[in-house]
């Protein structure tokens, strides 16, 4: 979106009535220097990385701490449910508006010039920078619920909201759009450096996309959403199915090109025990005000060696989750240094076992006919080869530093499907998830409000009268600057408050 500051309102305006001439400066204001015209290439990689570096509490530690996957050590306002307003300028500024600027540059009148049919054709182009935007639009609906959308790459200074049901079904029609666009044949984006310009992996990304974002309806609109799935999922592009498919984003030990975690300051955050507990399998005690009982949310007694990843001492307990103080917290077992909290380290952005999960889920609503079990068990496994491949088995570790933990995959898989016998099958398939999806907490989040599983218990010392947050506040600026359109905003929630605990569209739990 176009912004302006009063003061230069003004300054055109005072310029506008006592000029008696045009006047023609010539260059006098044009930087010889700099890029005379906009570099798509340049463009999508700035987007892209812009995106998966957002780091801080707002685009990172929140989530992951309302998801209990971690738990603050001394400074514990956020895991106590503060409300103070969030931040969305990251998702909008030169990441959505460098996708934006692709797409109508590649959209122009006329014979595209060599230079940038070079960069990539105008169909992939286009094609992956919708794709990539549905992927942040998600997180910001996800996140705030009713957001600036249609509007908001205007010059309209006060953009309306859309509502979410709008952005959603709007994303998915993108998403189907862009799938159908791309053309391997043509050019691929050079500037691409999720799937280095294989554009073929981002039309089964499309597909996987639409499924994840159509099980996300599935409480609110089921006929809608099923349906979307089952095309998705149909589509003779494919899905995300092998790990070699998977888009994960590759950082750097290069300043502003880090793994965002290592941005923190580790002495600020441990692994939680709800988690620890969770992955170790000990038995469920749901006696919160004893530090030494288990916190485990979840069905599962087996262990689970996807800790011997996520932490630092495998044989650790987590720090408790949700106090005002922890004293044992300097002590407490960490994110692992080695495989995930390290500047080199990926994160994931679509993985297959996340694919396969979903596709568990659709079978055991019905909405395909998958056998959920079989879907599941492929899920699980597939994480497991996921992380060794991704995590375990980088590149960057050396000998002493590698793990495997593929063959422990079967035996833990056979046993969550036998949970699901007496636990229901949608709940083993929310809880897996639920640590699939580590340390990416915005997706566990939402998956949590949708599912209500695992069934995590709200922070002890809550400041919000003990209810985990279901929502960002909107940022400050928006109440005073863009009252009327912000009003009506906050009246699509439920109750109509910009609370972190009033909910949107597909929250209806």
């Amino acid at each position: 979106m176009k912004k302006y500051s009063l003061i230069a309102i003004l300054f055109a305006a005072i310029i506008g009535f006592t000029s008696c001439e045009n006047n023609d400066f010539g260059d006098t204001n044009k930087n010889v220097n700099g890029a005379q015209d906009p570099n798509p290439a340049a463009l999508m990689t700035g987007a892209m990385m812009r995106y998966a570096t957002l780091t801080g509490r707002d685009y990172l530690t929140r989530p992951a701490l309302y998801v209990q996957y971690q738990s603050q050590t001394q400074y514990t306002d956020e895991q106590r449910y503060n409300e103070s307003p969030a931040s969305w300028s990251g998702y909008y500024v030169q990441t959505l508006s460098n996708l934006s600027l692709i797409k109508e540059i590649y959209s122009q009148e006329g014979e595209l010039s060599p230079a940038l049919v070079a960069q990539g054709s105008a169909n992939n182009q286009i094609g992956v920078a919708t794709i990539y935007s549905t992927v942040i639009w998600k997180r910001l609906t996800d996140t705030f619920g009713p957001v600036p959308f249609e509007a908001y790459f205007t010059d309209d200074l006060t953009p309306a909201y859309s509502t979410q049901e709008t952005i959603y079904k709007t994303l998915i029609e993108d998403l189907k759009m862009a799938r159908d666009m791309i053309a391997p044949e043509e050019n691929h984006p050079t500037g691409d450096i999720i799937y280095g310009g294989d554009v073929t992996k981002w039309r089964k990304f499309a597909n996987s996309m639409i499924m994840a974002m159509s099980i996300q309806l599935s409480e609110v609109a089921p006929g809608y959403a099923s349906a979307e799935f089952a095309s998705a999922l149909n589509n003779e592009f494919g899905v995300i199915e092998e790990v070699d498919e998977e888009a994960w984003f590759d950082y750097q030990n290069t300043p502003g090109f880090e793994n965002p975690w290592t941005a923190l300051r580790k002495a600020d955050y441990a692994n939680s025990k709800t988690i620890t507990d969770a992955l170790m399998g000990n038995s469920t005690d749901d006696d919160l005000s004893d530090p030494d009982a288990s916190h485990n949310p979840t069905s599962n007694t087996t262990y689970d060696s996807r800790l011997e990843i996520f932490s630092n001492d495998a044989t650790a307990d987590g720090l408790e989750y949700g106090r005002a103080s922890n004293p044992d917290g300097a002590s407490a077992v960490k994110l692992n240094e080695t495989y995930i909290w390290r500047e080199e380290a990926p994160l994931p952005i679509m993985t297959s076992a996340y694919t396969y999960l979903n596709r568990a889920e659709a079978a055991e609503l019905g909405w395909t006919s998958e056998d959920a079990g079989e879907m599941l068990e492929k899920g699980i496994i597939q994480s497991y080869e996921s992380m060794t491949f991704y995590w375990g088995m980088a590149d960057y570790l050396s000998n002493d530093e590698t793990v495997d933990i593929t063959d422990d995959a079967a035996a833990y898989a056979a046993a969550r499907l036998a949970d699901a016998a007496d636990a229901g099958m949608l709940q083993v398939i929310g809880e897996e998830k639920w640590v699939t999806l580590f340390p990416n907490g915005f997706d566990a989040w939402s998956e949590w409000r949708r599912t209500g599983f695992p069934a995590l218990q709200p922070a002890p010392a809550a400041f919000n009268a003990g209810t985990i947050p279901t929502r960002l506040v909107y940022p400050n600026s928006e109440g005073g600057l863009n009252t009327e359109n912000y009003q009506e905003a906050v009246n699509q929630l439920s109750p109509s408050t910009d609370n972190n605990t009033s909910t949107f569209w597909w929250d209806v739990n």
